[in-house]
């Protein structure tokens, strides 16, 4: 499996030493399919932990399979969705020096079938918690919806974007009726900074946007990689790197966008051929 989702060769042999006995894995376990804040809690605690998690992680994959393979679910799937272990695997090098894993939360969701991975995007299946008000539509709590994220280091080109949707519709079977998303690539300000041809600009229109909020400097991580109190730090290596670092030098925030698409109504990009 560990070749089906592209995890670098030192990180397969890392993970591939079997520190975890199986009566250890299914205490673990069953602390994970518990609370998975204590299991954080008591992750935190482990000596090495980040090569553990790895491990424990590719285990709870391998679990996980066998599900993807009772509901019929295909194997392009889950390697595309268990891909994300590598992701994070890659990002847990370069924050800590050590192939690993530190987003456990997050991958969770994976591992508990809450999150696919569908071409380009994922997809998260929700009921919605409140009403979402753009200017033409209202999205009402209650809703069934797919939770629409987007995995670093790929193209938004829209042809991808809209094979993606036509994924989703095709694997969850018609069964949900808008897309929602919470994300920097939703933030208005930044067609402040980049032109309407862009992709991230492009993909931000197919939505509703119904709100910004400021509580988290999401932009910044992820176009920088980092979050750095002195702005005038950051590199320049990209025209969006430079651009936002212009904005943000300048007094601003781009915050964190939210909007949402009806599936059937998207003028422009018909998800449901």
């Amino acid at each position: 499996m560990t070749e089906r989702i592209r995890l670098p060769e030192e990180a397969r042999r890392l993970a591939g030493k079997e520190q975890i006995s199986r009566q250890e894995y299914d205490i673990w376990r069953e602390k994970f399919d518990r609370d998975i804040r204590q299991f954080m809690r008591d992750w935190k605690e482990l000596e090495n932990r980040y090569v553990w998690a790895l491990e424990f992680y590719l285990k709870l994959a391998a679990d996980t399979y066998g599900e993807y393979q009772k509901r019929g679910y295909p194997d392009e799937v889950f390697d595309a969705t268990f891909y994300d272990l590598t992701i994070w695997c890659r990002e847990c090098y370069r924050k800590h020096g050590v192939y690993g894993l530190a987003e456990l939360e997050w991958l969770g969701q994976s591992v508990r079938l809450e999150l696919f991975r569908l071409g380009r995007l994922q997809f998260e299946p929700i009921v919605t918690k409140k009403d979402m008000r753009g200017k033409e539509n209202t999205l009402s709590a209650g809703t069934k919806a797919l939770k629409v994220h987007i995995p670093e280091g790929e193209s938004l080109a829209q042809e991808v974007c809209q094979a993606s949707f036509e994924q989703a519709e095709e694997f969850f079977k018609g069964e949900y009726e808008a897309y929602v998303c919470e994300s920097w690539l939703l933030s208005l300000h930044l067609k402040e900074i980049l032109p309407e041809t862009s992709n991230i600009i492009r993909f931000q229109d197919l939505f509703e946007v119904t709100g910004t909020k400021y509580s988290f400097p999401q932009a910044e991580e992820r176009i920088f990689g980092e979050i750095l109190e002195d702005k005038g730090q950051y590199p320049e290596a990209t025209s969006l790197q430079r651009k936002a670092k212009e904005y943000l030098l300048s007094g601003g925030d781009l915050g964190i966008g939210e909007g949402f698409f009806y599936s059937r109504e998207r003028t422009g990009m018909d998800v449901r051929k």
